[in-house]
């Protein structure tokens, strides 16, 4: 690879380019050789490139170069220029290099066309993923820690964020190159000048932020929306279009935020000056400084995403419709009337998707899931449902059902079938040898059932989260094909265990009595 030379003010902040199709018409690119904009954090998308040293040496007409690198340049985002194929690279691979570093939103839903003869995208299943330089490449951060930074960079309070030390016990075989180049050391992303930082000092890593396209070029439901805000006399972040913490209406600027996005997606090494009531005001984009023209005054400016809400609340409905929605949890997105079954992915700022993360974590700690997807069956639901109606008629009250949320290790070929069909020892075997009986089984430890899933070629485990009725109780063994008769109601038992007094393996028998509801896979 050419050796990489300062560049001018785009060349320093790093900028991506294209539309959100994977093949983008009239594009150029626009070398990026030392990173990118220290108080952006990701990249604008550009139709030219910058004149001069740096550019490209031909215009793409119509088509992207199916992986034939540009002649005289050798950027960080070619992986290997002289190739005549090219890879599609997903954000759970170690090197994430790609020739347009922005994620592709068609791979978000598994629709990108080009996925088998190589997308110049990065494929991820969330709008965002963090990345570091070293020796001139891109590696993507392990799930949990590119969360980790997305969460702290959605503030725009926060200039810093403290990772999570890394557990080796815990990564995949994907993993392992990132564990070689953080270690278990303490590290600090410090998003003012784009730096991984480690403790000791001895060693950085530039750092840059991949998403969807912004929204003020993009109409895609997944593209990225970003914010401007300037800091007030208060030293509180102000985004702008609003009114300051002093509460003086009079200096509200005239330019909105989403205006300042678009004249930076249109130039970002360029400045635009606006005005309020009183004064005139320049904005650079390259210094990311608002200077008040008359005064003087130099205010810091910052450009951050908006926190993504995956998940909606069903809309109402009338007739027969509203019936049955009420029926389904609040919860849910909304389904079409002939719709068997839906899968929804959950944003991690969503509560379901930290209450899951909270129950994994109590066993296994520092794990960071690729993705939570939430299952929407409403003819496995209300079946379920119903079961559950009855037994608490038959108890004298919810209260006794003890109904848990539990987990299910199993393999990738028998998830689909899981969240269409339910669960189903006879169809999907158990790994752990029905030991306690004859049944489907679960466990309240995620650890435990990590354990009895396998990996897929990926080295991608699932486990499967569902609400169970647990009801009474007892002592399991394998010549079990249904639970014993309770001597003190004359009914059957409802589970057997593993234990009696501190049961960590439930086995269920009467499919009614459970319903999926999450699928986790893990790296």
């Amino acid at each position: 690879m050419p050796k990489r030379g300062k560049g001018g003010p785009l060349a320093r902040r790093g900028v991506h380019l294209g539309n959100e199709e994977c093949m983008a018409a009239m594009v150029r690119y626009i070398p990026v050789p030392d990173g990118l904009h220290p108080a952006v954090g990701s990249y604008p998308m550009m139709g030219t490139g910058p004149p001069g040293k740096g550019a490209p040496s031909r215009k793409m007409n119509g088509h992207l170069n199916k992986g034939r690198g540009h002649s005289g340049w050798g950027g960080p985002y070619h992986q290997h220029p002289s190739r005549q194929g090219r890879v599609t690279r997903w954000s759970y691979y170690h090197e994430g290099d790609v020739e347009v570093p922005e994620i592709c939103v068609y791979s978000i839903e598994n629709r990108c066309m080009h996925e088998a003869t190589g997308c110049v995208r990065l494929h991820a299943k969330c709008t965002s993923q963090w990345q570091l330089m070293d020796k001139g490449r891109w590696y993507n951060f392990r799930n949990f820690h590119s969360i980790e930074i997305e969460t702290a960079f959605e503030d725009v309070t926060k200039d810093r964020v403290s990772l999570s030390i890394v557990n080796p016990t815990m990564l995949g075989k994907a993993g392992q190159g990132m564990l070689k180049l953080m270690g278990t050391f303490q590290w600090e992303v410090d998003f003012n000048v784009m730096v991984l930082k480690r403790s000791d000092g001895k060693r950085n890593f530039k750092i840059r932020r991949v998403s969807t396209q912004s929204a003020a070029i993009s109409k895609s439901a997944k593209a990225t929306t970003f914010e401007w805000y300037f800091l007030d006399a208060n030293s509180k972040w102000v985004k702008y279009g609003q009114v300051d913490t002093l509460g003086r209406s009079d200096m509200v600027t005239q330019v909105t935020s989403e205006e300042i996005e678009s004249k930076f997606i249109s130039g970002p090494d360029t400045s635009i000056v606006f005005n309020n009531s009183k004064f005139q005001y320049q904005l650079d984009f390259t210094a990311m400084t608002q200077t008040n023209l008359s005064t003087g005054k130099v205010r810091v400016v910052r450009r951050r995403p908006v926190k993504k809400q995956s998940t909606k609340h069903n809309s109402k409905s009338t007739g027969q419709n509203s019936n049955m929605n009420q029926e389904l949890p609040g919860t849910w997105d909304k389904m079409s009337d002939g719709d068997r079954m839906t899968l929804v992915t959950l944003s991690e700022t969503n509560q379901e998707y930290r209450d899951i993360m909270a129950s994994i974590l109590s066993t296994i700690p520092n794990v960071r899931p690729l993705s939570i997807k939430r299952i929407q069956s409403p003819f496995l639901w209300r079946p379920f449902k119903n079961k559950e109606k009855e037994l608490a008629m038959m108890y004298g009250g919810d209260k006794k059902l003890n109904v848990q949320k539990l987990f299910h290790g199993t393999k990738s070929e028998h998830v689909d079938n899981i969240c269409r069909e339910n669960f189903d020892w006879r169809l999907h075997g158990s790994n752990i040898g029905q030991l306690y009986g004859q049944g489907t089984y679960f466990s309240n430890s995620a650890a435990f059932a990590h354990g009895y899933s396998s990996p897929d070629a990926f080295g991608h485990r699932f486990l499967m989260v569902a609400e169970v009725i647990i009801g009474q109780i007892t002592k399991g063994d394998p010549s079990m094909k249904r639970p014993p008769k309770n001597p003190s109601t004359g009914e059957l038992y409802d589970t057997t265990v593993d234990n009696i007094n501190s049961p960590k393996v439930f086995v269920k028998y009467d499919k009614q009595e459970y319903c999926p509801l999450y699928i986790i896979e893990l790296s």
